[in-house]
């Protein structure tokens, strides 16, 4: 996290669907249970209204917004809100996880504002200032919003911020208020005693040199007690969805982080993963990767299945750019069938011979 969105985030504002089964609901009317649609409106977002001149395009996302200046590419803006659905809805099937949390994110107004860059924020924070107090603000810049960077790209050096940033407001808004005793930014709440043991000890504010011992060193002074829980749960939740151990990731941040495996963090810190593997808390299970929104489209998809004579013929008709393969397992061997992409409307014909249908299992893979 920057400097600026430390700052931000202390201020008051935290700055810093099938497509085919749902309909869009008219624009001003979808409320937090709405699956998202991922449509980029333009003008008058009713529920953060101070946000529409500065922040024109938005997206919104169950009970959370997405906002982006002009300068913000539609791809980065999609993405983000791609990467926030899939925190709030990890299993996909089109409703949020934890309606309580997002409950919480939605009567917050919560919102993530994209800029361009680190000083296109700074200029917003400058303009917007105690305007937007009654707001819950995280900043994202799109020059960090990273689609094939690390964790989803395990060949790239660079890292996707966009994990980040959107669940530092999830957690620091949505899991916090509704959980103070346990996710509180405080001290004293269950997460924050885990993370003084963390960090070898109870520090209000970032100590000079930290223990020996201690496996969590943020060491931003920018960021107070409540900012290092936040940063906390952030590195572990991450680390046990297996999101911190990439190219050259684990030497990068060894210096705050030391825990960037799953393996590491169930050996070390074992209060933290108490907590986070609690299923009342209904955390995601697995590290968001951007295709949130194609995985939706594809689940609604109906397969029709016509016998021949010698064929089994299925059909089914998908998203645009969307190869299909039909493979099937037997004897713990795989191979492809039949693969054929009809350009015209999306329409997919997959011949298998019928002595096939003995296999003990098929499946359709997709990819985009």
């Amino acid at each position: 996290m920057s400097a600026v969105s430390n700052q931000l985030r202390r201020a008051g504002a935290i700055f810093g669907t099938a497509l085919f089964l749902l309909a869009a609901a008219p624009l001003g009317q979808a409320d937090q249970n709405t699956a998202p649609d991922f449509k980029i409106r333009e003008g008058k977002n009713g529920r953060l209204p101070k946000l529409n001149t500065a922040l024109p395009r938005y997206v919104q996302v169950f009970g959370l917004f997405i906002h982006a200046t002009s300068r913000v590419p539609e791809a980065k803006l999609l993405h983000a809100a791609d990467i926030a659905a899939d925190f709030l809805d990890n299993n996909r099937d089109g409703k949020p996880d934890n309606p309580e949390v997002n409950d919480t994110l939605w009567s917050e107004r919560s919102a993530v504002v994209m800029g361009y860059n680190e000083r296109e924020l700074d200029r917003l924070h400058d303009r917007l200032d105690d305007q937007v107090d009654d707001y819950a603000l995280q900043g994202l810049f799109a020059t960090e919003t990273l689609p094939k960077g690390g964790p989803h790209n395990a060949n790239s050096s660079e890292f996707d911020a966009s994990i980040e940033e959107i669940l530092h407001i999830i957690t620091s808004i949505g899991y916090a208020e509704t959980y103070p005793d346990v996710f509180g930014e405080r001290r004293g709440s269950e997460l924050a005693k885990a993370m003084d043991v963390a960090r070898g000890g109870y520090f209000r504010s970032v100590p000079r040199r930290y223990p020996a011992g201690a496996w969590y060193s943020y060491d931003d002074r920018t960021c107070d007690y409540g900012c290092q829980v936040t940063e906390y749960v952030y590195w572990s939740l991450t680390s046990m969805l297996d999101g911190q151990d990439f190219r050259n990731r684990g030497r990068d941040i060894s210096h705050e982080w030391k825990l960037n495996t799953p393996e590491k963090l169930r050996a070390k810190d074992k209060a933290v993963v108490k907590i986070l593997t609690d299923p009342k808390y209904k955390l995601p299970t697995r590290l968001p990767d951007g295709k949130y929104q194609q995985a939706r489209k594809l689940s609604s998809v109906k397969l029709n299945a016509s016998p021949g004579t010698d064929s089994i013929t299925l059909t089914a008709k998908f998203p645009p750019d969307t190869i299909v393969r039909l493979e099937k397992s037997h004897d713990l061997q795989q191979w492809i069938v039949a693969q054929n992409i009809d350009d015209h409307d999306g329409t997919v014909s997959l011949p298998m011979d019928a002595r096939a249908s003995q296999a003990q299992f098929f499946r359709l893979r997709f990819s985009e």
